[in-house]
Parts: C-alpha cells; structure tokens; sequence
C-alpha cells in the first residue's frame, strides 16, 4: 500500500504524476465520480532461467518500470464489475458475479478483459468472497504487448490486487502470486510463477532470485554501485507473439 509516487518510482515523477492525475481525469468522464483507489502491476524483463520456471527451477528476473495502472470505485449493492481502458482499441465490457462459476471466461474470444476475469475469479478464490462487490475500473497499460515483458501477468496482477483491495481482503505478498499464477491458467496459457511473482514481489534497485522447490522464495539482489551507473537495455525487435492465441500449438507443448 503506498500513498505517494516517490514510494513507486525513483525518477520521471513528474511525468508518471500526469500520468496518473491523466487516468483520474479520464476515471471522472467516464463514471462521473473519483476513483477510491488505484491499483499497479509491472511488467517484468528475465535476466536469468529462460522457460523453466514452470519446470520449477529458479529464475532471476526484475520488475521494469512499465506497468498496468486500474482505477477502481467500488459499489455497494451490486456485483456488476464494468471495465474501460484509456487505450479507445480496447472496448468497453462488463460483466456480474457468477455463484457458480464466479465468472465465465471464454477463451474462444480473444477479449482483452479475459485477463482482468481471470484476476478477477482468482482474487475471489483466494480470499474466500461470495458476495463481492461491484466495481467501476479504467485501465491504463504501458506494457508493451506480446514482446515478453509479461503485459498479461502485469493486468492479471493488478486485477488480482485491485479485486482484494475493494473487497476490503489484501493477503500476504507469497498468496497474491500464488492466486494470480493459478488463474491466469483460465486463459489457457500453462505458464510458471517468475512473471506474476517479478511483478508481485520484487524490491526497487534489485533484481531477484526466485526459487520454486520445495516452497517460493524471493531474494532480492541489490544491483551494484558502478560509475556510470549500471544500466540494462530491453530493446523491442517489434516482432510480437500471442500467447492467448498460439499457447495450444506452440507455448503449451513445453509445459
């Protein structure tokens, strides 16, 4: 929980501080009202451990500063969850609390909130909630999509969070990235745990050592003092691959 950007971020403050005051503006047009909070996810870059993680070797990732943003007002007296992102390509949806399946996702249709319903399902799961409440969410992502940045664990993530936090029901760091690896699997996609738990746990300034087996353990390593500065370059080749599309035929089969 962080009330303030320098608790987030250690530089560009000003630019994330319109970003965000952007995303309450766009939140009010919208719903007519503030949001009551505002829930965050990274991305994440691999260092380390390419496509074992879900084999249970440990990885070495690090959280990158991209990341998915959800503005949220939550409603008493409903379950309809109703879902907007600032990007116009992404359409409006919303959909109501199922008791018996919490939510339907249909993974026949490519829906960009298929990835918030499975947060969503997971979150509920996790923390035992039957009687949800409704929600009004605005989406931002600055992930880049389908380049391996994990744009997908960062929104599962944050729904993951934002759903607990209007429910009024946080769990430990550990119980988030285990409810939000198990239900990005409604998605189809038979993935690890390094992207939700890079994006979940990692600690600023530091990469982290993630071990699987016999249980999940973060280490944070604390990157070195050099001058210049240290610095990785993530370069986009602008070639894509999606995973929600092509996870039977190609991601799948590794599992």
């Amino acid at each position: 929980m962080f009330t303030a950007l320098s608790d987030i971020y250690t530089d560009d403050l000003l630019k994330h501080g319109v970003r965000f005051q952007t995303l309450v503006e766009e939140f009010i047009k919208i719903y007519g009202t503030k949001p009551t909070f505002i829930a965050r996810a990274p991305g994440r870059v691999n260092i380390i451990g390419e496509h074992i993680d879900y084999c249970g070797f440990p990885v070495f990732p690090m959280a990158i500063v991209p990341d998915c943003l959800i503005a949220v007002q939550t409603l008493d007296g409903s379950s309809t969850v109703k879902l907007a992102n600032v990007n116009q390509e992404f359409s409006p949806r919303e959909f109501s609390y199922s008791p018996t399946c919490t939510v339907a996702i249909d993974n026949s249709q490519h829906d960009w909130t298929n990835y918030f319903k499975c947060g969503y399902k997971g979150a509920l799961d996790a923390i035992e909630c039957f009687a949800p409440k409704g929600m009004q969410c605005l989406m931002d992502g600055n992930v880049p999509q389908c380049v391996g940045l994990s744009s997908s664990s960062a929104l599962v993530c944050c729904a993951a969070l934002a759903t607990m936090k209007a429910n009024n029901k946080l769990l430990s760091q550990e119980m988030v990235v285990e409810a939000s690896v198990a239900s990005e699997r409604y998605i189809g996609t038979n993935g690890g745990g390094m992207d939700q738990t890079a994006s979940i746990m990692s600690q600023p300034h530091s990469a982290s050592f993630i071990e699987f087996d016999p249980e999940l353990n973060v280490t944070p390593v604390k990157l070195p003092s050099t001058d210049p500065p240290l610095a990785f370059v993530i370069a986009n080749t602008l070639a894509t691959f999606d995973k929600a599309t092509t996870a039977p035929v190609y991601y799948n089969l590794r599992v």
